[in-house]
């Protein structure tokens, strides 16, 4: 079988891999590599500007006021409701930009972001902002930073609080249609093609599918049956073109390996021969920047391994190997034989290749972030499905399959945390109250539960929840969080 790494950038080149990015022509500043920056922008080069969404996206947000509150941990669109601290300043902040939703619209359909990597050629008014995305920050390879990652988050805040201002105001259906050009805009953000991007790109969008089913659980009684039927039928499961249940469209981050590759390159004279002071104080500071505490002595340490490494030509060729392995395992089964094995980068030899190891990142996190996506779009979806159900029959259905067809697509009742690839777990509660540990708090619940596994593939009877976690269940329906917001929590 091919090794599909060894040829990774005549991949990319062919344009088999969407990525987040734009055409560069103009030559990067001192100390990024123009290959580099070609590499990882050339396939985006061949999207028709219409096709790209950041520039019309950004635009408009050059104009976004300033929202009442700074963007963060406390002030985000998780927190953002009709019941909080400030909500009125809130709402006028929102009604006051209605052109940012007018753009989200507009672009919800594009096929790429397309952030271009680099500053070069950029608008001088989005690089003041900081809405780029930098590969060799101040001329140094072992930094990157994705400062537009901060608007998206603020243009994500500002569409669940007009979603919010509008449903209060009885506009379900513009709040939708701004809601799911959101879903769509996020989506394209996930092609990212370097992994710091994609995985907070993901965590946007799993949370802002959790914000839909908040919506449909507090206004579900006022939204009319044909929104709710659309948005179940039609709206979120056309979250992309031939995107299916599964997400099999959303594709690994591969930039960092081309990052890496370069990092490799650099510090070696010929095949053989290590460039001491180069490798030594490359890998000093990329571990300084990726384990801060472990950093003291590091440059000694790593003037030592220099010694031992293994060659250019082998150190890359594992490079790819350990690319190649996760690239198979993103896109076959994620519980077949293959993902029970250790992975190529579990084996590799951490002192002869040391800065292999160093200049990858373990993936793993990002694999079980793509499952909490996949549980958030498909809950979602089914959950538009109960509320229609319930509208029309003034019950919840005592067994999910009653819903399938009519009220969702069946095909979405799929829990990627099931090792069987089963679907969801389904409780009809009749009369019952439910109680649920959530986040330490008790949630009580009535008519029906809605919950995937989670990471330890065994249900707890959605006794205690957690979100895409290691341990407990994933419920989602109803939403917890708008449950406790209910009561009062």
């Amino acid at each position: 079988m091919q090794n599909t790494r060894l040829v990774v950038v005549s991949r990319l080149a062919a344009g088999l891999l969407p990525i987040a990015a734009a055409l560069l022509s103009a030559t990067p500043a001192v100390g990024q590599s123009v290959d580099l920056l070609k590499k990882l922008n050339a396939p985006a080069g061949r999207v028709a500007e219409q096709s790209k969404s950041a520039k019309r996206l950004f635009t408009a947000y050059l104009d976004l006021t300033k929202p009442p509150q700074a963007v963060g941990a406390d002030f985000n669109q998780t927190t953002i409701w009709p019941g909080m601290d400030g909500f009125d300043a809130v709402a006028k902040w929102a009604a006051a930009n209605q052109n940012m939703g007018k753009a989200i619209v507009e672009v919800q359909h594009c096929q790429i972001l397309g952030v271009p990597y680099g500053t070069q050629g950029v608008d001088a008014k989005f690089i003041e902002r900081g809405l780029v995305a930098e590969i060799g920050v101040d001329g140094d390879l072992t930094k990157v930073r994705f400062a537009y990652l901060d608007a998206i988050e603020t243009i994500s805040a500002y569409v669940v609080a007009d979603a919010y201002r509008l449903c209060e105001e009885g506009k379900f259906d513009e709040a939708f249609t701004l809601g799911v050009a959101h879903l769509r805009l996020l989506r394209q953000a996930c092609d990212a093609q370097m992994y710091g991007e994609k995985f907070a790109a993901m965590g946007l969008l799993a949370d802002a599918y959790s914000i839909h089913r908040d919506l449909l659980y507090a206004y579900g009684s006022k939204i009319a049956p044909e929104t709710v039927r659309r948005l179940a039928l039609e709206e979120y499961p056309q979250l992309r073109v031939s995107e299916n249940e599964r997400m099999k469209r959303l594709e690994l981050p591969e930039g960092d390996l081309l990052v890496a590759d370069e990092l490799i390159r650099g510090v070696f004279s010929d095949d053989t021969l290590v460039n001491e002071e180069s490798f030594s104080n490359t890998f000093a500071g990329l571990q300084a920047a990726n384990e801060p505490l472990t950093s003291f002595g590091a440059v000694k340490r790593w003037k030592g391994i220099a010694g031992v490494h293994g060659s250019r030509t082998a150190s890359l060729e594992k490079l790819n190997a350990i690319y190649d392995d996760w690239w198979r395992r993103w896109r076959l089964p994620a519980y077949g034989q293959i993902m029970s094995l250790p992975t190529v980068m579990s084996r590799v030899n951490p002192v002869k290749y040391a800065a292999v190891s160093l200049a990858v990142k373990d993936i793993d996190e990002i694999f079980e972030r793509r499952r909490r996506v996949i549980a958030e779009y498909n809950g979602t979806v089914i959950s538009a499905g109960l509320v229609g159900y319930h509208q029309k029959l003034g019950a919840w259905p005592d067994q999910l399959l009653k819903a399938f067809t009519q009220f969702f697509p069946k095909r979405f009742n799929f829990d990627p945390y099931d090792r069987n690839y089963g679907g969801f777990v389904y409780e009809y509660l009749g009369s019952k109250t439910k109680s649920i540990d959530s986040e330490g708090a008790p949630v009580e619940v009535t008519g029906c539960v809605l919950f995937a596994l989670n990471s330890d593939h065994e249900s707890n009877g959605a006794s205690r929840h957690a979100a895409g976690g290691k341990s407990d269940d994933f419920v989602l329906w109803p939403p917890l969080r708008a449950v406790s917001r209910g009561q009062g929590k």
